[in-house]
């Protein structure tokens, strides 16, 4: 299934999956420098700063050159700010690529620079956002470590105090530590199922905002309104997800830094095989080793990175097709949008539209349509209508004229098989309706089926009862190849 012909309808797990994969694959290139553009700069700081710790931790003044040291040092201490200052520019990574994926589903193509310029004006509501559920999601966490310091405070390390004879200690009862475990046990899961069900109905805030246009606050709240009912839903897809990035990000990484690790506790092996030799000296080699290890992670999450924005992106449709039919939400946009280019104000100019328009029955027009219903379909790219159609199909039941609308654009956006299968449908239906053959006979031709296309062409002339599209027709130098002679 091409990108522009994605049918809005509501999908299983497995599909939405399988529809994530698909456009990764097919946009990898786009995906991945939408992404880049802020995570590369922000990831390769990142695994600098962390060779600069190492640095400082492992190497002495006296041991390099004065310059070197300081220079870890400089760089240890101005990497972090660095890092803030690009984290800035994450939300608006995110909400760029959410556009996109959104924009394609629905049929139109933007690339990496209309990505952004069509994002900027949302960049501020995407980082409040982005800063408030953080805050959010993170508070109910450190409560969480909260008590699990607390509980290991009270199990371990008060009859530990009492054993060695601290006074403040001595005197505690042993059930203290056991009612204190009791008690922070449920706390801590409490703080857990919070943090996790704020994270849920958080999560579609970066599509809701450029999606719909939203501020940030507003953002928020359309994600979880959009979330609410299905948050279970929600979650087991995301688990599902977190499977998949622990396998892409995490497995290589602890692979590699197992091996290496192995060979290099086998380097240092003294003459007796059960002893190891932990001198300073291999230090280094553990630095590389972590390294390496760093490297790993920083391309597992820029592949990983714009798989999660697009699976987000496209939960948040299948959620908005689930609870608000977003497919005829489309077309009522389309019957406003075609009511106001039909009726612009008194002394104002309309804009052209930015999308192709189809031209039924116009002369030189390749296709034909029925015209059912133009008003609704004027406006909206071929991916669109060809969402519209399938779910107004599916509603109303199949006739010739939605199906030879569809056909139509399914050609436009080349998905030549699912054409003819409509086309065949719509001639089923109506065998002597000379639109749906004469459609038959473009789509033929541009197959290279010219016996096929000679034999809708004998048909649309003796089904055609038009005099002015008969000529039109033996006239067109197009088809001259496929009259009778």
């Amino acid at each position: 299934m091409t990108t522009g012909s994605v049918e809005l309808r509501p999908r299983a797990t497995g599909e939405i999956f399988a529809l994530t994969f698909d456009l990764y694959r097919r946009h990898f290139p786009l995906f991945f420098s939408i992404i880049a553009v802020v995570l590369l700069p922000i990831m390769l700081l990142n695994a600098l700063s962390t060779i600069a710790a190492l640095g400082v931790i492992v190497m002495t003044p006296g041991e390099v050159p004065e310059a070197v040291f300081a220079g870890l040092v400089f760089a240890f201490n101005c990497i972090p700010p660095l890092l803030w200052l690009l984290g800035i520019f994450w939300p608006w990574a995110e909400g760029a690529l959410s556009f996109n994926v959104i924009e394609r589903v629905l049929g139109r193509e933007p690339g990496l620079r209309a990505s952004y310029s069509q994002t900027r004006q949302n960049w501020a509501s995407l980082w409040i956002a982005n800063l408030l559920a953080q805050i959010g999601i993170s508070l109910p966490l450190l409560v969480a470590y909260l008590i699990v310091f607390a509980g290991l405070f009270s199990v371990a390390l008060v009859p530990v105090m009492g054993v060695f004879g601290a006074d403040v200690y001595a005197n505690v009862p042993p059930i203290v530590p056991v009612v204190m475990a009791v008690l922070c046990v449920p706390l801590f899961i409490g703080a857990l199922v919070v943090s996790v069900v704020l994270a849920i109905n958080w999560t579609f805030r970066a599509p809701a905002i450029v999606g719909e246009g939203v501020d940030g606050l507003r953002g928020l709240s359309r994600s979880v309104a959009i979330a609410r009912g299905d948050r279970w839903r929600i979650f087991w897809r995301y688990v599902l997800l977190f499977i998949v990035e622990f396998l892409v990000v995490a497995v290589p990484s602890l692979i590699v830094s197992g091996v290496l690790l192995a060979g290099a506790f086998a380097l240092q092996r003294n003459s007796l095989p059960s002893t190891l030799d932990f001198d300073v000296t291999a230090l280094p080699g553990f630095v590389a080793i972590a390294v390496v290890a760093a490297a790993f992670s920083v391309i597992g999450s820029l592949l990983i990175a714009p798989f999660r924005v697009v699976f987000t992106a496209l939960n948040y449709l299948d959620l908005r097709i689930r609870k608000e039919n977003l497919a005829a939400l489309l077309a009522s946009a389309a019957v406003s949008s075609a009511s106001n280019a039909t009726s612009p104000p008194a002394g104002v100019e309309q804009p052209a539209s930015p999308v192709a328009q189809p031209a039924p029955s116009a002369p030189g027009s390749p296709y034909r349509s029925a015209d059912w219903k133009a008003v609704d379909l004027a406006k909206l790219t071929p991916g669109q209508r060809v969402g519209v159609l399938f779910n107004r199909i599916r509603a109303e039941g199949e006739n010739a004229q939605m199906l030879n609308d569809l056909a139509l654009a399914l050609m436009e956006i080349g998905d030549w098989g699912g054409a003819l299968d409509a086309l065949t449908r719509a001639r089923a239906i109506a065998p002597t309706d000379p639109d749906v053959v004469y459609n038959l006979m473009v789509l033929y031709r541009e197959r290279r089926d010219t016996t096929a296309a000679r034999r809708m062409m004998q048909e649309y002339l003796r089904l055609e009862t038009n005099p002015d599209e008969l000529a039109a027709v033996r006239n067109d130098p197009r088809f001259k190849d496929l009259l009778p002679e």
